[in-house]
């Protein structure tokens, strides 16, 4: 095989040279860095060819920048690579972009154009594009760049503005337009010089509302430039854009600004993957895909699903579901019928062709809700309903299997399962066994409850309880509560009751039915003296206001508890006796009264 074919970077002289050598070389080292190659022959005699090549392909670009200019297309923008004295210049760029973790897909394989920006179209504001940009030249395709990502957006700003030496005095500037100026139309540019992040000048040029470059002159040569962008709008102005800098040089010249560009094309998506089937009761049938593997490059808005009954045809069962999730529940279908379904996708030009195609049949399928896991405190009273998967069941049959607890029950016709675990049922887990019938079919579920001791363990600090608004009313015979433990004390439930104004609550709360605590333990209820219900309604006056407005019918407390009411004495009215009253008295309302008298004369006075 000639050499020359092997490494493109020969000149042809030296494959020439090379070509008569290579019948007795062995062995080729090219020096990139001095341009030699060095040939060893099979007499271990080496010797140096200098290689004139100019044909190597472009590093890569560097600073690749990608920024949105609107909520359907991105700006890149990147620095042209630098070229060595083997390189020959560059003619074009590779461009290229991927979303998410897919392979890199090529928007151009090749821009003709050395401009260094490129504005990509049509895009999707939900997505994240990532980029790659690679130089070309006369020798091919170099190394790409670095990657940048950038997710479409409205801008408010001028974006993607880039700055460009021209000649040793000239920098161009060329910008975007904001997309969104609310409403508002665009009356100029300012262009600003930057001193420092955040720090501007005044402004040093500006353009009509439709211009959107500038040609800066009479700045120094070899000295770095930086400049930003506003848009007038209105009154008032938009922010800056992102800053842009270049260095007039000596060499630099006018290349092309206007960004090279594309609209990716928009099309039909693909069709839906993976459409599913499944029964989940008798009437009803549940639906399930994946999306398109491609959109079109335009966003899913809807599905259209088309459904077949036995061996009829297919008709529309949703137009258009107008909604991005990809399932569906088709319900109200008849049992042991089969339905066959289609699923399309939908964007803004069309509808796609149809999903694979799935058939599936509703059948009468007897289960049993997940019941779980349940926790209650001994003495209050649990309830719940158990239900089946398939709520257009009708005649089930529920009941409790292996030897439920004492006082749990379910009830045959509703599955509303009970149960108030008594005392001595406390501190242990139980599981009920619950079993569901309809016909020949059966299923069951088990189900643990565990029992909190609560009733047995040291109560909180007691709280005084408010008095009763009325007085209890005897109700009728009711048996022994579940909670009692017969093997226990019946007066050691009493005593709580009494002692323990906590307990006395959930007794009251949980066991209204019983008139007493007497009553719910099967002891005799002691007889109250009537005299204490006198004694309240002398001393509370809470409780003499509560019996006078509930019991107007009574002339008096005594009558209402039985008691005779004692006699009250009038109080004696004394009769003034009339006669002869005595030296210094006098008769006054019939009775002889002190009065004063006279003082008597000395005795010398009577002389």
């Amino acid at each position: 095989m000639n050499i020359c074919t092997l490494n493109r970077t020969l000149s042809l002289s030296l494959c020439f040279s090379l070509s008569l050598l290579i019948v007795v070389a062995s062995g080729l080292t090219l020096d990139i860095k001095n341009n030699l190659l060095y040939v060893v022959d099979t007499n271990n005699i080496l010797e140096a060819f200098a290689s004139n090549s100019t044909s190597f392909t472009p590093s890569s670009p560097k600073n690749l920048k990608t920024s949105p200019i609107s909520p359907t297309s991105v700006i890149l923008i990147w620095d042209e690579p630098i070229l060595s004295k083997n390189m020959t210049a560059v003619t074009g760029y590779k461009i290229e972009y991927k979303i998410g973790s897919a392979s890199y897909i090529a928007i151009t394989a090749d821009t003709k154009s050395v401009t260094t920006s490129f504005i990509h179209q049509g895009l999707d504001s939900s997505k994240t594009y990532t980029y790659q940009v690679s130089a070309i030249n006369s020798n091919g395709t170099g190394n790409p760049s670095s990657s940048s990502s950038v997710k479409p957006a409205a801008t408010t700003v001028p974006g993607g503005l880039t700055a460009t030496a021209i000649n040793p005095t000239q920098i161009r500037l060329s910008w975007q337009p904001p997309s969104n100026t609310f409403g508002q139309s665009i009356s100029g540019y300012e262009i600003k010089p930057v001193f420092a992040t955040d720090v501007y000048g005044d402004t040093v040029g500006s353009t009509n509302g439709k211009t959107t470059s500038y040609i800066i002159s009479n700045l120094i040569t070899d000295k770095k430039y930086s400049f930003v962008v506003v848009a007038n709008i209105g009154y008032g102005s938009t922010g800056p854009s992102n800053t842009a800098s270049a260095t007039p040089l000596t060499s630099s010249v006018d290349v092309p600004v206007t960004p090279s560009s594309t609209i990716s094309t928009i099309t039909v998506s693909t069709s839906p993957i993976k459409l599913t089937a499944t029964s989940v009761s008798s009437t009803q049938i549940n639906l399930s895909w994946s999306p398109p593997s491609s959109d079109g490059n335009s966003p899913i808005t809807g599905y259209k699903i088309e459904v077949k009954q036995d061996s009829g045809s297919n008709s529309t069962l949703v137009a258009d579901t107008k909604s991005t999730a990809t399932t569906y529940s088709h319900t109200g279908l008849i049992t042991n019928s089969k339905y066959t379904y289609k699923v399309y996708a939908i964007n803004s030009v069309g509808t796609s062709t149809a999903s694979n195609e799935v058939t599936a049949t509703p059948v009468t399928t007897l289960k049993l809700n997940p019941l779980g896991k349940l926790s209650i405190d001994e003495g209050k009273s649990l309830s719940f309903a158990v239900k089946v998967t398939d709520n257009s069941l009708h005649g089930l049959i529920f009941n409790l299997d292996k030897n439920p607890p004492i006082g749990a029950k379910i009830n045959s016709n509703t599955g509303m399962f009970t149960w108030t675990p008594a005392d001595s049922q406390g501190a242990k887990s139980y599981t009920f066994d619950i079993v569901v019938t309809l016909g020949s079919s059966t299923d069951r579920q088990s189900i643990t409850i565990t029992v909190n001791d609560v009733l047995n363990e040291p109560e909180p600090t007691p709280v005084k309880e408010p008095e009763p608004t009325s007085e209890p009313e005897p109700t009728p015979e009711l048996g022994i509560a579940l909670f009692v433990d017969k093997s226990k004390d019946p007066q050691s439930y009493v005593d709580r009751y009494n002692k323990e104004p906590t307990y006395k609550k959930w007794f009251d709360t949980n066991f209204p039915e019983y008139s007493s605590i007497y009553e719910a333990v099967g002891l005799d209820e002691p007889k109250k003296d009537p005299q204490s219900y006198i004694d309240r309604y002398n001393k509370e006056p809470t409780y003499k206001k509560w019996f006078d407005t509930n019991f107007p019918e009574y002339s008096s407390i005594y009558e209402a508890v039985g008691l005779d009411e004692p006699k009250v004495e009038e109080p004696k009215v004394e009769t003034p006796q009339f006669g002869i009253c005595g030296t210094g008295t006098k008769l006054i309302d019939g009775m002889c009264t002190l009065i004063e008298m006279p003082k008597a004369k000395p005795w010398w006075k009577f002389w």
